[in-house]
């Protein structure tokens, strides 16, 4: 029963020792914090006189403290100086170098060399638009990579279409001539008029040329379509 009597003393005892231990250390670092206070506070106080001192005679060589006032005004100048260098290495801009052009090199235009007909095969001029014997649009047909590159480059004078109202003025001006100058010539000498008879049709000509009732463009006697509408001739 001794030996259990002594054990809980023991514990006991260490128990309360490592308590005051603790206690100790917070209590000792709460004094030294406020020591740390006080400390600052009396070198806060120090700069405030000094600075109250500096501006009082800073400009008087002779007070007490000359030459730690000097010192300031000394330091004040080079900040100064310091801050009007850092602005200056704020405005530095770096120097470029001017990026050289590369040689633009203009591909030449490629113009068609001819129209084909995608359904029955034929092979129309550039001038064409419509095939001539279905009446199908044409597609244009340009030269192999090669042929284009060694081609002069065509003018746009050299394909360009002639205008439908042009082709059309022509041809019926030139049809509707012989009958308007035969009607405007004077009948003198004219025979008696005498009974129409039923004369025989004349002969077609199967290689006079044709023209279409749409747009009035020439064509080709063996032509079954318009080449610039594509209207069916009749």
């Amino acid at each position: 029963m001794e030996f259990f009597d002594k054990l809980g003393a023991n514990l006991t005892n260490a128990g309360r020792t490592v308590s005051m231990s603790a206690r100790n250390f917070s209590d000792t670092n709460s004094l030294k914090r406020e020591i740390n206070n006080e400390k600052r506070s009396i070198q806060q106080k120090y700069a405030e006189i000094g600075q109250l001192y500096y501006e009082k005679f800073n400009n008087d060589p002779g007070c007490d403290f000359f030459e730690q006032v000097d010192s300031i005004l000394t330091s004040m100048r080079h900040i100064e100086s310091l801050e009007e260098e850092i602005q200056e290495v704020q405005n530095r801009r770096p120097e470029l170098v001017p990026i050289p052009e590369g040689n633009k090199t203009v591909e030449p235009r490629v113009h068609p060399t001819a129209m084909v007909c995608m359904q029955c095969g034929q092979t129309y001029e550039t001038t064409q638009i419509f095939c001539a014997n279905c009446g199908q649009k044409l597609t244009p047909q340009y030269p192999t990579g090669a042929a284009a590159a060694l081609a002069p480059e065509q003018t746009a004078a050299d394909v360009q279409s002639v205008p439908v109202s042009e082709a059309s003025n022509t041809d019926t001006e030139t049809v509707d001539a012989a009958p308007a100058a035969q009607a405007d010539a004077p009948a003198e000498n004219a025979a008696p008029a005498e009974p129409v008879k039923d004369a025989p049709a004349a002969p077609v000509d199967p290689n006079a040329p044709r023209f279409c009732t749409n747009c009035g463009a020439k064509a080709p006697a063996d032509s079954v379509f318009c080449a610039q509408c594509g209207n069916k001739l009749v």
